[in-house]
This record gives structure tokens, sequence and C-alpha cells, in this order.
């Protein structure tokens, strides 16, 4: 044990930095109040789903114009959390549960001209289904605990009473919000 007065460690498990389609949970403690905030893998807009402790990152980017610090402003505008001796105060515990279904994109760079060519491949096309049902599953979990506590900016929808083959995801998440 360190006797560095201020030590702290992080622990990362490999399976956050393994890139691929997940839900992720982030549990947030301020003393006695805990927050929290649903998140997922997997980019709508071409086909790529960072590591689970890259989105991490970018919700906790500073920078005014990032589109991606969805959970650095909420901490701030809902939580409350202003000033470095605030952020000392916490605990982010990330809760991850893969979804299997991702390969890495082979085709065309989405940036690149040839976009609508890639699009209509069955590679794709594969993505884009399993990456839908992430998306769906990401709505219907925030919508099924939205509250107060919930940092998500956006409410969710309602999609399905049924969670169908990712209920034990919903179980789980269910269970950790409300213990």
């Amino acid at each position: 044990m360190a006797i560095h007065k201020g030590y702290d460690v992080m622990e990362i498990n490999g399976n956050f930095l393994i890139p691929g389609f997940s839900i992720y949970l982030l549990e947030i403690i301020k003393g006695k109040k805990r927050f929290f905030y649903i998140g997922m893998t997997g980019d709508q807009f071409y086909p790529s789903a960072r590591a689970a402790f890259h989105r991490l990152s970018g919700h906790l980017e500073k920078t005014k114009n990032s589109t991606q610090n969805q959970l650095w402003n909420a901490l701030r505008d809902k939580a409350g959390i202003q000033d470095p001796t605030d952020f000392a105060k916490l605990c982010i515990k990330m809760h991850h549960f893969p979804i299997k279904g991702f390969t890495k994109w082979t085709g065309e760079n989405m940036h690149h001209e040839s976009i609508k060519e890639s699009v209509s491949t069955k590679e794709y096309l594969d993505y884009k289904k399993i990456q839908g049902e992430v998306v769906t599953l990401e709505k219907s979990l925030i919508n099924a605990f939205a509250s107060p506590q919930l940092l998500n900016l956006t409410k969710g929808k309602k999609t399905a009473d049924d969670f169908g083959k990712n209920k034990s995801i919903y179980d789980d998440i269910k269970q950790i919000i409300e213990n």
C-alpha cells in the first residue's frame, strides 16, 4: 500500500479497451447521492464502435465544442459539480455490457467519396442492423430509468415492453440503480 498522501489507483479491465457494441451504465457517487448515465458504443454515422473506456474519456472531454461530452456537461449542469474540489469527491463506476455482432469495418473510409458504394454492401447493412438494435436498447433503457438521477440529456423512447434477448442487461441495470 502506498504511503504518499493523495495516492489513487485506477484499474481498467482489458475488456473496456476492446472496440465493439455495448451498453454501459455510469454510476456517479457524490457523498450519499448517486447519479447515472446510460450510453452505448457503436457509431450511428459510420461503422465503428469505440471501446467503452474511449467513450468514457470522450464524455469527460472539457472543450466547449465537443459533441461527446454530455456527461461532463450534465455533471456541471444537473449534478451541481462546479469546481475541482467537487470532482475530487466523486467516484465513477462504469458497468459495461458487451453486445455481440461487431466486426471491424474493412471497407472504404466512410469519410471518403466512396461512401455511397459502401453503404449498400452486406457488411455495412449487417453492421447497421445490429447498431440499430443497440440504439433502440439504449433509448428504451433511458426511457425505463428516467429520473432526476439520470444525467442523460435525451429522454429516451419507449420502444418495447419486453427487452427480448437483452432483458438480462435491463435486469442488471435495474438491480444496480435500485440498490
